[in-house]
């Protein structure tokens, strides 16, 4: 069983909490997460999350909205976080025509000469570095960008039992992110997706859905999960 929930914090939380308050807030949001499953040093990360963007109408400017999808159900740590949780068992046919959303961190790995997988890059500097050793102009450059971002998401919708719609495919500017943690530094880009694609495979991506799909079966939603990015959302049509 899964479940999916909705999290609102209020500010006033962690703006007094000077372990909260000082640090990047991607690894804020991380940190709060993990608080909603007081037995974590018992159990690997088993939870996905997106932190939502912009205001929320239906609370406070100063609250932290996030989207969760856990294998536990979350525990408020504190009575003025709103949990709003029940279970999340997506049940979709094939040929329905839904609208996703994803927060993701494209990357991908080349194998070395010798053919053994090699070092993860990231599709989006990758594409920025080779545009300018191409010669491209900086006008040029973020389209050359953002057809790569598009391009890797093409290429692995099918593997989560999704035939996207290309010309719905909608992309936000990319995002670099640097952060520290535990005495080293973590970079990674983030882009978020939306569009209408329809479902080719039920039984896959109810597994991409509620965070069950495993990697090996080609079915991973990128890298950077501990910090927001790989939680897949569908909606159905009217």
């Amino acid at each position: 069983m899964s479940y999916f929930s909705r999290v609102l914090v209020p500010a006033g939380l962690w703006l007094h909490d000077p372990a909260l308050k000082r640090v990047d807030p991607l690894y804020r949001d991380h940190q709060l997460l993990w608080k909603l499953f007081p037995d974590q040093p018992e159990h690997p990360r088993d939870f996905l999350f997106r932190a939502e963007t912009g205001f929320n109408a239906t609370g406070p400017a100063s609250a932290s909205v996030y989207y969760l999808v856990s294998a536990r159900v979350p525990q408020a740590w504190h009575a003025d976080v709103q949990l709003l949780t029940k279970p999340y068992a997506p049940r979709l046919q094939a040929g329905e025509l839904v609208q996703f959303s994803l927060r993701a961190n494209p990357t991908i790995s080349r194998a070395g000469s010798d053919g053994v997988r090699g070092k993860r890059h990231d599709v989006l500097m990758h594409a920025k570095t080779q545009a300018r050793a191409q010669g491209l102009s900086a006008d040029a450059i973020p389209a050359r960008v953002a057809q790569a971002a598009a391009d890797w998401l093409q290429q692995r919708a099918a593997q989560w039992g999704l035939q996207l719609d290309a010309p719905s495919l909608q992309l936000d500017p990319y995002r670099q992110h640097r952060l520290y943690s535990k005495g080293r530094e973590i970079r990674f880009s983030s882009v978020d997706y939306q569009g209408l694609a329809e479902v080719s495979d039920p039984v896959r991506l109810a597994a991409v859905l509620t965070g069950q799909a495993s990697a090996q079966a080609g079915a991973s939603l990128g890298h950077a999960q501990a910090f927001g990015c790989g939680l897949l959302l569908v909606k159905r049509l009217p």
